[in-house]
């Protein structure tokens, strides 16, 4: 039972881990001389590699062996990363997800072992230390020790802090200073000032700093390629004669400054472990600080602090009931640390865009072939978060709606040289927040939609009647399920699952989708998505002696009910709002409810894709938090209804889906489109 769990932490780490090198290995092949980038997949292959082998993961291991040894050769500078050996290794990532995941098969096996094969000629078939003794072959002569550095030797000074835990994370000390005495000459000394009393030991914490004086003529990348395992749990200070390094930043011998903050001396110039005010030990920090945790736990949690909010209603309601300042009092304090509570719990569940948008970057690389186009895609607002749950929901749709900009959108090279477009073709993504919303823009710089196409072959459908049409109701034909422009379908796009899926995932998020577009320029589809399905704003509303919520986000305004423009039945009608005609329902009607119960009736103005609607109630109750909860399947109109809350008197109040409504009419009314709701 212990080996499954590590082997599912195993899994899990290495996941993560291979998310991270899609970008650095497409940064590489436009920038092969930057070592770091190298470094970075050297790293993150050899972590795979040694772990998996130590989890029972002995294919992956022997696998990515190969593919280690490519970027070690290219880490000592024996040759540099192209296109063929970047291609490879995105091909190698995605056979390592298929064994950590443990999809294999006979097709994945001769699939590694054809990637394998064309790694061997990229080196013609020699190892890493062939092809270095082909490039050095002379004799490496161990110079003399003295006191003096030669003329090509220069003195380095290294300060190495491993973190407390660093023997837990498998980096062995001994193995570090070994190769760093193959550099040069060297002297080690240990700084014991930190050790604690011996009661106070643990055997398996590091309590000791490694301060070394070297004299190489290897250049300072070689000394910090030593460290190259170890500096993600350890701070690492090499003082050379012009000025120091501090991890990866460099600063000069004369500021003064940066180097008091940084080194906290004890009058050696060693810095002491236990000054808690440097800059340094950031990262051990960070380290100590961060934990994994599943998301059954995170939507348990959820789960409960959903449960005590409702709780806190109901006591708020006693409490006033009451009217005792004691009893009011302490249902105030702990309405406020419940507040508290509930906002750091969706905190934590909150992700932020960037993992998902760098997923994409990937996605447009392999279509850019497939498709033999040029395309980049280009992110903004990346930092913006939502939560978990509607992140994973949301992946598909954006997904789908980047595979149809890159096929449907961004024309050819050559179309767009004639067109005076630069060649590579741009995807736009960005993300921000809008109130209790995330607006998510995806924008090519394609050739746009065809407007008089797309009308045509909506009228070829009958979907639209003869007359005339705003740009947005003939751009809405996209997302009727079935419709479709292509000629020919592809791989990519075009395959039977349409715009129509999309929308309809978009709005199983309660959110809603919108599209602009010019011929010739390019197309915007802009999503709204809710930052959380958990908890969110509500608007009560009284119908028919019930209590009903509507998303707060799509509220505009509450009118009194006065008077009627036009009466069209089924509970239809309009008003003249400010000069807008406005289309109404009478929710009453739509659930089946006596209406002569209410004296003063109100008319919720809402907007749904950016169009005006109004939702006939008996009464307005106001602003409620509502804690949203799922509907048995089976339930009557459970189209209408985006789920339902438990109120601080016990009772529950259904959670009205207003788009799905006004769908339902739009599609029920005479005339189908026809209508005065389109």
């Amino acid at each position: 039972m212990e080996i499954e769990s590590i082997k599912e932490v195993f899994r899990e780490e290495a996941q993560e881990l291979l998310a991270q090198i899609d970008i650095p290995l497409m940064e590489l092949e436009k920038t092969p001389e930057n070592s770091e980038l190298v470094n970075t997949v050297f790293r993150t292959l050899h972590t795979i590699k040694g772990s998996g082998s130590m989890c029972g993961f002995d294919e992956l291991a022997r696998f990515t062996h190969d593919l280690e040894s490519i970027f070690d050769c290219m880490r000592k500078g024996l040759f540099k990363a192209d296109h063929q050996i970047i291609g490879l290794t995105l091909k190698a990532k995605d056979c390592m997800k298929s064994l950590i995941d443990g999809n294999d098969s006979i097709e994945e096996n001769n699939l590694r072992n054809e990637i394998l094969e064309e790694l061997k000629t990229v080196t013609e078939g020699k190892s890493c230390e062939d092809i270095e003794e082909a490039v050095e072959p002379e004799e490496v002569k161990i110079p003399e020790v003295s006191d003096t550095a030669s003329p090509k030797e220069e003195h380095y000074k290294i300060i190495f802090m491993p973190a407390p835990d660093i023997f837990m994370r498998t980096v062995k000390i001994e193995p570090l200073l070994n190769e760093l005495s193959s550099l040069g000459r060297y002297s080690v000394r240990i700084d014991t000032g930190s050790i604690p009393d011996f009661d106070e030991i643990d055997p398996e914490r590091c309590y000791v700093n490694w301060i070394v004086d070297l004299y190489t003529d290897k250049g300072i990348e070689a000394i910090r390629n030593v460290f190259i395992f170890a500096e993600d749990y350890s701070e690492l200070i090499i003082k050379t004669s012009h000025g120091f390094y501090v991890n990866n930043a460099f600063f000069l011998k004369e500021d003064v400054s940066v180097h008091k903050e940084i080194i906290q001396s004890r009058g050696d110039g060693i810095p002491s472990r236990r000054a808690g005010d440097g800059v340094i030990a950031d990262r051990r920090k960070v380290d100590a600080t961060s934990i994994r945790v599943k998301n059954e736990k995170l939507d348990t949690l959820v789960n409960v602090v959903g449960e005590l909010v409702t709780l806190q209603a109901r006591l708020n309601q006693e409490s006033t009931k009451a009217r005792s300042p004691e009893f009011i009092s302490i249902a105030e304090n702990l309405g406020r640390l419940t507040d508290e509570l509930r906002d750091s719990t969706m905190s934590i569940r909150m992700v932020p865009l960037s993992d998902t948008f760098n997923g994409f970057q990937r996605l447009i690389y392999d279509l850019s072939a497939a498709l033999n186009k040029k395309m980049k895609v280009v992110t903004s607002g990346g930092e913006t978060e939502l939560d978990k749950n509607v992140m994973e929901g949301l992946r598909d749709p954006l997904m789908h709606l980047i595979r149809n900009s890159a096929d449907h959108g961004i024309e050819s090279p050559a179309v767009r040289k004639e067109a005076g477009k630069d060649e590579t073709g741009i995807i736009s993504l960005v993300a921000e927040y809008a109130g209790s919303n995330v607006k998510i823009s995806i924008f090519d710089d394609g050739g746009g939609l065809n407007r008089e196409k797309i009308r045509r072959r909506a009228i070829e459908k009958d979907l639209l009647g003869a007359g005339e049409y705003d740009d947005r109701q003939i751009f809405n034909m996209i997302f009727e399920p079935g419709f479709s422009t292509a000629e020919v379908t592809t791989d990519i796009s075009g395959r039977g699952v349409g715009m129509d899926v999309v929308k309809r995932n978009i709005e199983k998020l309660r959110g809603n989708i919108d599209i602009e577009s010019r011929e010739g320029e390019g197309t915007t589809v802009v999503l709204t998505i809710p930052l959380t399905l958990a908890i969110i704003d509500g608007f009560m509303v009284e119908l028919g002696g019930g209590l009903f919520i509507l998303n707060l986000s799509n509220v505009r305004e509450c009118l009194d009910f006065s008077q009627v423009s036009r009466e069209d039945g089924d509970g239809q009608f309009v008003i003249n709002l400010r000069g807008d005609i406005i289309p109404c329902i009478d929710l009453r009607t739509v659930f089946k409810m006596r209406s002569d119960n209410a004296e003063f009736p109100h008319i919720v103005i809402t907007e749904i894709d950016s169009i005006r609607y109004g939702f006939l109630v008996d009464k307005v109750i106001g602003k409620y938090q509502t804690v949203v909860k799922p509907l048995a399947r089976g339930s009557h109109n459970r189209d209408m209804i985006a789920g339902a809350t438990i109120l601080g008197d016990g009772s529950v109040a259904l959670i009205l889906d207003a788009a799905s409504i006004v769908k339902d009419m739009i599609n029920s009314a005479e005339g189908n489109k026809s209508n005065y709701y389109q």
